[in-house]
């Protein structure tokens, strides 16, 4: 059985996939028309769209749809399907008209030979003579036709309209009115008593004429068609493509058509191992002898079950079982009609995978779980793991993709409680039967725990703050250690037990005493315990109702230590300060700065004393000594005293009249430090004496007598201590004034007085007097005035 295809447009809207089947075995235009309504749709149809595809495979002619008197009144106008014809591709002279016959004379001679076919097509020539002959006229009548009489013009819209000659030329008779026989030749024979017919017949066929004349009686009989009318005809479809009318009641091949079926089939209830298959009913349901099912388990594996039965409406339904679990499977469904396959029905489906075994957490941390399971049976493309957090619904659900049976979530937030879901997965969408787990995630550490910074002597006060995510309360546990110790690692042992490790030793300490509360600060009471104690303090996150722990997080904390008595020791350039303490401590902070010069320097030192060198000579320092234990510290003790001042290394004065400029030179010892300084000035003459503090390195002293000398101490105040003084004098300048002493001499000696010895023992016992009473304190000269005249 030949099969045709052709996807055929039948309205802008609605459209079918006709297929053609010719048929080989012969059969009458009923009977083929029978047999295709019953195996298909229909006797085919032929339009300008498939004419083509239907000739290709064509060798022979065949019936198809299309009868004369199918339609009524109008012959040819509709298509046994009830389609109208838009396309005629008639072969020429088809469909034969029925046209009225013209007579033609047959006659009757002693010799006469036999005609051949006359007129066998539409351009064969007649050839006749008639002689008429009587009293007292003869007639004589003659037509000829042949094919040079008619113009190709002519000819070829004869063969357009499907007419000959005689068929014009009746047309036209009727038309004018005047007979139909034309170009005739009469003569008239002046005997009536004798009248002759003679009539000659040429006929020309294939190119052969036979003439053949006699004398003989003669009868008119319609005229031979070239292609007989049938009046019940049906239409053949010739071999090469072209239609022509032929006896519906011979037997021919023929050509049905049928529509593409496309019917529906569904697939329920399907699980791991069955599914229920249903389809729609095939068309012409009556003539479907049973439906035919495979399926294909995969790519390339088929079993077939096949249903010899006609089903009822209701019972298009199969229920197919012993499948494998996540696998592929394609179900056709063919009706089968009159032995042939109707176009199937087709579904693809997978099974559901099964489901996977011995869901397990192996691991679960603060942000990331890993899982585990056993492979289900069947197949699989990969796993989904379906993330719900069921402590906080705020959180989004997440769905990551799995490989293996060996699975890592990542992103999940500290503390909360997590469901998993696993299932096979295969077509990106198919889940097998899901499996479930719950757990928690550990708590994150708390944050900033610290130690209050207020002092309490038998209290310990400290806080922090909430982790990040979900926890449900604390424990924190409190250990006292040695100074030496340094707990900043904790590892929980149960839930009441930690252990403290010191990250620069191997030595422990096992904390058993920890307590569980929802608030976030604590106040410890450490009982008798002495001031600056150290203690261990551990603090974790708790969820799943406390018996879960996030990591804890470890600080030292103390009681508040003790102030010390401090004492200091100055020398020149340095300062010993010692002091004492009562209770532990960790460390002691000194300190020690000056407002003299830019300088402040500290220290940590686990010593009960504390030298500080390199210190600047009559400078007042302030000392300061914290005890130290952890963060917390004692109030400062402080002490001050200035080192031990030294020497100016100079003194130096300039005079102005009654000003004098002083000024000196800081000791060395004492660089550029701001120090204290005592000036002490005085006149022995005068018995006068004065003192100025100042901090400056020069003086300017005005008002001072003149011409009088002026002592200077200048020392370094430290204190109540001083240094030795720098010592310099300068003289004001006089203001001179003439003092003239008259001397009387008197001797008993003559000319005692007068004597040049006598003057000058007078003038050195006269100096020496004023020498021993104003020595250099004030200005004076002795000389002799000279009075000669």
């Amino acid at each position: 059985m030949n099969t045709l295809w052709l996807p055929l447009l039948l309205s802008s809207v609605i459209w079918a996939e006709e297929q053609y089947f010719p048929q080989s075995p012969n059969a009458t235009w009923d009977e083929a028309r029978l047999y295709c309504q019953s195996c298909f749709k229909e006797l085919t149809t032929i339009t300008s769209r498939n004419i083509h595809l239907i000739v290709n495979n064509l060798s022979v002619d065949y019936w198809v749809g299309l009868r004369k008197s199918y339609n009524g009144s109008f012959p040819w106008a509709a298509w046994s399907n009830g389609d109208p014809v838009t396309y005629q591709n008639w072969y020429p002279g088809h469909p034969v008209p029925n046209k009225e016959k013209k007579l033609i004379p047959i006659c009757s001679s002693t010799t006469q030979s036999p005609l051949t076919t006359p007129m066998s097509t539409p351009m064969s020539t007649l050839k006749q003579t008639t002689t008429v002959a009587s009293a007292p006229m003869t007639s004589t009548i003659s037509q000829n036709f042949t094919s040079n009489d008619t113009c190709p013009i002519l000819a070829d819209m004869l063969l357009c309209l499907n007419m000959t000659c005689y068929d014009l030329e009746s047309a036209m008779s009727v038309c004018m009115g005047t007979p139909p026989v034309t170009h005739n030749t009469t003569t008239y024979s002046p005997t009536p008593e004798t009248t002759t017919f003679s009539t000659t017949f040429t006929a020309t066929t294939h190119g052969t004429t036979t003439d053949s004349t006699t004398a003989s009686n003669c009868i008119f009989e319609p005229e031979p068609d070239p292609e007989q009318y049938i009046e019940d005809a049906c239409v053949v479809l010739l071999s090469f493509g072209m239609w022509k009318e032929e006896n519906c009641n011979k037997s021919l091949p023929f050509v049905c058509y049928d529509e593409r079926f496309f019917g529906q089939i569904y697939v329920s209830d399907v699980n791991t191992s069955a599914a229920n298959v249903s389809w729609t009913e095939g068309p012409g349901a009556e003539n479907i002898s049973h439906y035919r099912v495979e399926i294909t388990k995969g790519k390339n594996q088929t079993f077939n079950l096949t249903f010899y039965q006609t089903f009822n409406q209701t019972d298009l339904f199969e229920h197919i079982q012993d499948l494998t679990a996540g696998t592929l499977y394609t179900v056709q469904v063919f009706p089968v009609k009159c032995g042939r396959d109707l176009n199937p029905q087709n579904i693809s489906f997978y099974t559901k995978p099964s489901d996977v075994q011995n869901l397990t957490v192996v691991k679960i941390e603060k942000d990331f779980a890993i899982l585990s399971w056993t492979e289900p049976e069947g197949n699989y493309h990969f796993y989904s793991i379906h993330v719900k957090c069921k402590s906080n619904d705020s959180f989004a659900d997440k769905d990551q993709k799995c490989q293996s049976e060996n699975c890592t979530i990542v992103n999940l937030i500290p503390g909360y409680e997590y469901e998993f879901t696993v299932k096979a997965v295969v077509n990106e969408t198919i889940g097998g039967v899901p499996s479930n787990i719950s757990d928690y995630t550990k708590p994150s550490t708390v944050m900033n725990l610290q130690q209050s910074k207020e002092k309490y002597s038998t209290f310990i006060n400290a806080s922090w703050d909430a982790p990040e995510g979900g926890h449900s309360g604390y424990r924190y546990c409190l250990k006292k250690v040695d100074h030496k110790f340094k707990c900043d690692n904790c590892n929980i042992i149960t839930n009441s037990s930690i252990t403290v490790s010191d990250s620069n030793s191997t030595a422990n300490y096992n904390i058993t005493d920890c307590t569980e509360q929802k608030a976030r600060t604590i106040f410890i009471d450490v009982g008798n315990k002495s001031d600056g104690t150290e203690f261990c303090l551990c603090v974790a996150a708790l969820t799943k109702n406390g018996n879960l722990s996030g990591d804890p997080v470890a600080i030292p904390a103390y009681t508040s230590p003790k102030k010390v008595i401090l004492n200091l020791s100055p020398d020149y350039q340095s300062m010993n300060a010692s002091w004492e303490i009562q209770g532990k401590y960790e460390r002691f902070n000194v300190s020690i700065i000056t407002d003299a010069y830019a300088y402040n320097k500290s220290a940590d030192t686990k010593e009960l004393n504390y030298i500080f060198t390199d210190l600047k000579a009559g400078v007042y320092y302030t000392v300061s000594v914290v005890t130290v234990t952890g963060d917390l510290t004692s109030d400062a003790a402080t002490c001050s005293d200035y080192t031990r001042p030294a020497k100016p290394d100079w003194v130096k004065s300039t005079v102005h009249k009654t000003t004098i400029e002083l000024s000196w030179g800081a000791p060395n010892s004492s660089g550029d430090a701001v120090i204290n300084y005592n000036v002490k000035y005085n006149t022995t003459f005068w018995n006068t004496s004065t003192e100025i503090n100042t901090n400056k390195t020069k003086l300017s002293i005005p008002n001072l007598r003149p011409g009088t000398r002026y002592d200077f101490n200048v020392s370094v105040v430290a204190g109540n201590l001083s240094s030795d003084p720098a010592t310099n004098y300068t003289h004001t300048d006089p203001e001179k004034r003439k003092l003239v002493l008259i001397m009387l001499c008197s001797s008993e000696k003559a000319f005692h007085c007068n004597k040049t010895e006598t003057r000058n023992d007078l003038f050195e016992k006269l100096n020496n007097a004023f020498t021993d009473r104003f020595h250099d304190w004030v200005h004076w000269n002795l000389r002799w005035a000279d009075r000669r005249p």
